[in-house]
């Protein structure tokens, strides 16, 4: 990046700066640079010049829209289309979601183009794959998500949308593939092609396993799902994304941002390699891959992650699977603030954090925004405080400036080593999950669950010990009554009208036709032994969507046959 006179004149001003710093600083001020490090564990330096990016060579830095794609996967960026504010959603019933989704379109929740974005959180009954009547959800129904189980729970939740222009996601992980099956039957009495649909599936399994203690079939099952959905989509959804990368929840487990690249790559090279055993092009398999990347508080890393994974993304799927689509080389990047950031102490410090994480996001290049609530560690937000969080989103956009250049911060010496570093670190840790055996050996052995685990205890420690600070919790702290108003639900009234509306549900269906169609998922399933057969439970599972049959009930076969499993 630097001629020689560049790097002569940086060595003499070392020179310069190292003698000041002994003379003024140790010498009269008794004072020693403590030693720093970023969340990755990357040792820092106090800064950055010419000789610390002399090695970079431009091309990977590159121009936005052009391959590595380091500086964004569109020549402009924010100055031609905004990042979509897409704020996950969802409690009590389906009606009670609506009136949010209502509520944060009037407040500016907008998608690409203008299109409209609804991305569903299921309640915990509904995380876990129960119906509202099954005896193991009660006092989960309605609970940190909404309620759905049958087509006309997706009725209440879709009716006002387009489905070929809005864009639609349901953040459920076991369930991915039974609810894929209702939303298209659903999809289809409203008169649209599988090919007309907008939206994505989560299809994120491996990562709720290990970070959120979710039940799920064992690691080898999971893989063998996915690659399902996935080869249903490629071959009649082409507008569906079929997987969403989680970061998300490494992150949330204290994974560092090299950590959580790892992660995602090697969980993406795995689903491409099986996806190629299953007979699919991986042109056609990789574009419709996307992300949700954790950010957290190290304000400069997190930006040099966005902008090193787009890098080593790229690089990976040209030269490992020889792709030469654009759309197979770029990564579109989904940020969600981190949650594990947020403080029930003095809980509007929150803002300042969710503001500083949006900014980071903005500043490397995402195509899309989750701002967290100032009140998500007390309770599901409030009103007031998902406007808040949208607020957030449009004073960055309209009043700071940063949306007015693509990549504003290329060029600076720190960031570009930064991005350099932090990919070399997530390649290092790729090629170590490779060596032992791949992403679901190493989940099946316990290594990322040990990894994670080792993280979050660490993460504790230091907070505990005070050499983390968290504001208002292990600094600055006060006493404090409850500056803001815990949000709830009648969870009871909204248990007791979900399973009303199940039961008539399933009164009001040819019992029949449920047990054959459940009989024949069982016998797909049962056929289904290896990825390379994908494309076997699909169609029975479509079918018995046709026959009403429920999430809880098609999931439920599938635990009977693959058998339920949880992480270490």
């Amino acid at each position: 990046m630097s001629g020689q006179d560049d790097l002569a004149i940086e060595k003499a001003l070392e020179g310069e700066w190292a003698r000041i710093y002994e003379e003024v600083y140790v010498k009269k001020r008794c004072f020693n640079l403590p030693e720093q490090k970023s969340e990755s564990g990357i040792p820092l330096k106090s800064f950055y010049g010419p000789r610390d990016t002399a090695e970079i060579p431009f091309e990977d830095i590159g121009a936005p829209g052009c391959y590595p794609y380091t500086r964004g996967i569109y020549p402009l960026s924010y100055q031609y289309q905004p990042w979509m504010t897409q704020q996950i959603h969802g409690f009590g019933l389906p009606e009670d979601t609506e009136a949010r989704e209502k509520l944060l379109e009037k407040e500016g929740m907008t998608g690409f183009g203008g299109a409209r974005v609804a991305f569903i959180e299921p309640d915990v009954a509904t995380c876990y794959a129960f119906d509202p009547d099954d005896p193991a959800a009660k006092g989960m129904v309605g609970n940190c998500g909404a309620s759905y189980a049958t087509e006309e729970d997706i009725d209440i939740l879709c009716r006002s949308y387009d489905l070929s222009r809005d864009r639609i996601g349901f953040s459920t992980k076991v369930s991915c593939l039974p609810l894929l099956a209702v939303y298209l039957v659903y999809a289809e009495k409203r008169g649209y092609k599988p090919h007309d649909l907008n939206g994505q599936s989560q299809n994120r399994r491996k990562i709720t396993w290990l970070g959120q203690n979710s039940r799920d079939h064992q690691p080898r099952e999971q893989l063998k799902l996915q690659v399902e959905l996935i080869k249903y989509c490629v071959e009649n959804m082409p507008r569906w994304n079929h997987t969403n990368l989680c970061g998300y929840i490494a992150g949330e487990n204290c994974a560092t941002p090299a950590q959580e690249m790892a992660w995602l790559l090697s969980e993406a090279v795995e689903l491409v390699e099986s996806c190629i055993e299953a007979g699919l092009d991986p042109e056609a398999v990789i574009p419709r891959f996307s992300a949700q990347m954790h950010l957290g508080m190290d304000f400069f890393e997190e930006i040099a992650k966005l902008r090193a994974f787009r890098r080593l993304w790229a690089k990976t799927m040209k030269e490992r699977f020889g792709v030469k689509k654009a759309s197979s080389q770029q990564f579109r990047i989904h940020v969600h603030m981190g949650g594990m950031n947020l403080t029930a102490q003095q809980p509007l410090n929150n803002i300042a954090r969710t503001t500083l994480q949006a900014l980071a996001a903005v500043l490397g290049g995402t195509q899309s925004i989750h701002t967290t609530s100032y009140d998500e560690a007390i309770s599901l937000p409030s009103e007031e405080a998902v406007t808040t969080a949208l607020r957030v989103n449009q004073v960055i956009l309209h009043e700071s400036g940063t949306a007015k250049v693509s990549d504003p911060l290329a060029g600076s010496y720190y960031m570009e080593w930064l991005t350099t570093e932090l990919e070399k670190k997530a390649r290092e840790l790729v090629e170590e999950v490779e060596t032992k055996g791949g992403c679901t050996k190493c989940m099946e052995n316990g290594w990322w669950w040990e990894l994670f685990d080792r993280q979050i205890r660490q993460y504790r420690r230091d907070i505990d010990e005070g050499k983390k600070i968290m504001v208002g919790v292990n600094k600055f702290q006060k006493e404090e009554t409850l500056a803001v108003s815990a949000f709830s639900i009648d969870q009871e009234k909204a248990e007791k009208t979900a399973v009303e509306r199940i039961k008539k549900w399933k009164e009001n269906r040819e019992h029949k036709k449920v047990t054959e169609a459940l009989k024949n998922i069982e016998r797909a399933a049962k056929n289904f032994e290896s990825a390379a057969q994908a494309g076997l439970l699909m169609p029975t599972l479509i079918q018995a969507a046709r026959d009403r049959c429920t999430i809880g009930e098609m999931t439920k076969v599938l635990f009977d046959v693959y058998g339920v499993a949880y992480p270490y």
